[in-house]
């Protein structure tokens, strides 16, 4: 059950530029399913999520290309072990690159469990899940809008998977889950429907 009183809103470090070359970002990206049990740092997680939707420009643009610069996507992250925050659920807020609290403690099993038990997500310090609202986009695009959404949040992804490399992480996008249990682990409005998890942390030393 989500906590209706947990409405907080977490102020993010600035994004910082990566002395990791894009070339060398694509090269060493891979799909890391096994992490070590092993906190990240509050501004990975700025950094990532700006990677993801942060804002870019005076007018608004962002660091993922939108049709029609309509923004269809809503990013939250389920975070577990993270320096200097604790446990929860929130929602990303791009323009003022805050993060607003859904829900208080750790959910990652209950996101584990609603992605058919990948362990990756229970075990990765953090989740990124990215939901669309269909309607921001097929009001002016029509039924051809849900595509321009879905290409969206592949542009969103592969943005977290990129900047996770550059940060030394590994990241594992994942598609196969069951859309009202995340729903209900975000504490999700009706109209935002998820389409995509991507967990991240430090790869399992072996």
């Amino acid at each position: 059950m989500a906590d209706s009183k947990a409405a907080v809103r977490v102020v993010l470090a600035e994004p910082q530029n990566s002395a990791v070359s894009i070339e060398r970002a694509l090269l060493t990206r891979r799909s890391i399913r096994s992490f070590d049990n092993k906190s990240i740092a509050r501004a990975h997680v700025a950094q990532l999520l700006w990677a993801a939707q942060g804002v870019t420009s005076p007018k608004g643009f962002r660091t993922s290309p939108s049709a029609g610069a309509l923004y269809p996507l809503e990013i939250f992250l389920v975070a577990g072990f993270v320096e200097q925050l604790d446990p929860g659920v929130f929602r990303y807020d791009p323009g003022n690159h805050e993060m607003i609290k859904t829900r208080n403690g750790d959910a990652r099993a209950g996101l584990c469990r609603a992605a058919y038990g990948q362990r990756g997500v229970l075990h990765a310090p953090i989740s990124l899940v990215i939901c669309a609202v269909y309607a921001r986009a097929t009001k002016k695009y029509g039924e051809r809008g849900i595509r321009y959404t879905h290409m969206e949040a592949g542009h969103v992804a592969q943005n977290i998977c990129l900047q996770a490399a550059a940060l030394g992480l590994g990241s594992v996008p994942i598609g196969a889950f069951g859309d009202d249990g995340v729903k209900t682990i975000l504490n999700a409005k009706a109209d935002e429907e998820p389409l995509y998890i991507v967990s991240a942390g430090f790869p399992e030393q072996i």
